[in-house]
């Protein structure tokens, strides 16, 4: 199962995504304002190890951080388990409460209509 990131750790994963991987320095350097403190950074960093998030390399005495599961595979685990915790496991009424709450554009629902028809072609 998939931990869950804080919205600290993960503000420090949008930057390591972004980074695709960097020193502590180059973390904090693009890490938008207010940026927390470099020692905040950092402990962020060591739990996101302890997490299974990021790895690390060392070179010299500075450590390369990378991370471990892509922005795309943690943002599908993270709906799978929205999914499972508040719509009973089933993607179509998540996908109704943003039809209900109007927070699809009438181009994404076409979009979606048609990706609805092309899984149900490829299925027959």
């Amino acid at each position: 199962m998939l931990r869950s990131l804080t919205k600290s750790e993960e503000q420090v994963m949008q930057v390591l995504w972004k980074l695709g991987k960097g020193f502590l320095k180059e973390i904090i350097e693009s890490t938008p304002e207010p940026k927390p403190h470099s020692n905040t950074i950092a402990t962020i960093l060591k739990i996101l190890v302890e997490k299974g998030f990021v790895e690390y390399s060392v070179h010299g005495r500075n450590n390369l951080y990378k991370p471990v599961i892509s922005q795309s595979e943690y943002g599908r685990k993270s709906i799978n388990q929205l999914i499972k915790g508040y719509f009973d496991g089933s993607p179509a009424r998540l996908v109704s409460q943003f039809i209900n709450d109007h927070k699809l554009s009438e181009a994404e629902l076409e979009t979606l209509l048609q990706q609805i028809q092309q899984a149900k072609n490829s299925k027959s």
